[in-house]
């Protein structure tokens, strides 16, 4: 039987790019699943390029008890904005839950537009301060998620004084910047035999290096991933192991990012994660499993860090259990 948790008791969230994605992932561990890809418009069959694909996706998603997010590109340029007013209302019309949005212009065009879909700000909006948050929450936004720089304790802020929903980044690669040239192609994008394949390929920078396919980082070592468009961290966030100290801080949502990750990947680690759950918000002992720890080593061969939620550096995973290389206790 897969875990279960109502959804005003927790949220577990998964990011899935295409129909083929999401065909191939077990998605019973989760409550909500965001569509398509923010980085970039090219990836094979985007959710976020093309709301033909979303009546389908949406209506399968919803008879399967899911909630569906469906997220906008994170850098949009001037001549982007007709087609993000196309995926506006292409995701309103297909009855999705919430669009996320990474820029204010398009919030303002979200509102301005009279469109009815809630906002939820992803992770490029620059949310730092419950100031910012108050003002993306006057122009409609009921959901935020702060930059990777924030702490948990600033992010306990946020949610008292702004009065939003908070999510934050569970597991998987902390997404550290965005670009408007891919870095994997020779060409244009538009022409270079290489796109859109070249990003389904794994592409590692390492000890100051570039990496190639396959590659990943040596003993001590600092690693990120280049996903073309996009720079993410090597190693993957974790926070199995504080879950019962998030939930009585408030935080009840939870993403999993599943962008340039295995269907095992995005199946394994959210079975892990509603089991985890599912203890945490039962109340009394609490431990990581070694089943789950051993899920999540597998799919995290460069180990686990932390960010900054624990005011520490962010390659330093804060645990006692899975020691994921520059532990502390």
């Amino acid at each position: 039987m897969p875990y279960r948790e109502s959804s005003t008791a927790s949220e577990l969230v998964l990011t899935v790019a295409s129909p083929r994605e999401l065909a191939e992932t077990d998605l019973s561990p989760y409550d909500s699943v965001c569509l398509g890809n923010a980085y970039c418009r090219r990836v094979a069959e985007n959710f976020a390029e093309h709301p033909g694909l979303l009546p389908d996706a949406v209506a399968s998603l919803h008879a399967a008890g899911k909630k569906v997010y469906v997220t906008s590109p994170a850098a949009p340029r001037g001549r982007d904005m007709p087609h993000v007013e196309r995926l506006i209302d292409g995701a309103a019309s297909a009855g999705a839950d919430a669009l996320e949005v990474h820029n204010m212009g398009v919030l303002r065009v979200l509102r301005e537009r009279g469109i009815p879909i809630p906002a939820h700000m992803g992770a490029f909006a620059n949310v730092y301060t419950h100031l910012a948050a108050k003002v993306m929450r006057d122009f409609g936004a009921v959901r935020v998620r702060p930059n990777a720089e924030v702490s948990l304790a600033e992010m306990s802020v946020i949610s008292r004084e702004a009065g939003v929903e908070v999510e934050i980044l569970a597991h998987g690669k902390i997404p550290l910047g965005i670009t408007e040239k891919c870095f994997l192609l020779e060409g244009p994008e538009e022409t270079d035999p290489g796109c859109p394949a070249a990003c389904v390929e794994e592409h590692w920078l390492t000890a100051g290096r570039p990496g190639g396919r396959g590659q990943r980082s040596g003993e001590g070592a600092w690693v990120l991933k280049n996903v073309g468009k996009g720079v993410l961290s090597g190693k993957d966030m974790c926070v199995v192991e504080h879950l019962p100290r998030l939930l009585s801080e408030g935080i009840r949502i939870f993403k999993v990012e599943g962008l340039y990750e295995t269907a095992a990947y995005r199946s394994e680690v959210g079975a892990a994660y509603r089991e985890a759950l599912s203890l945490a918000l039962a109340g009394g002992a609490y431990a990581v499993l070694p089943r789950w720890a051993q899920v999540l080593r597998k799919h995290s061969p460069n180990g686990f860090c932390n960010g900054y939620y624990f005011g520490r550096s962010g390659q330093i995973y804060v645990g006692t259990v899975l020691q994921g290389g520059n532990s502390r206790v």
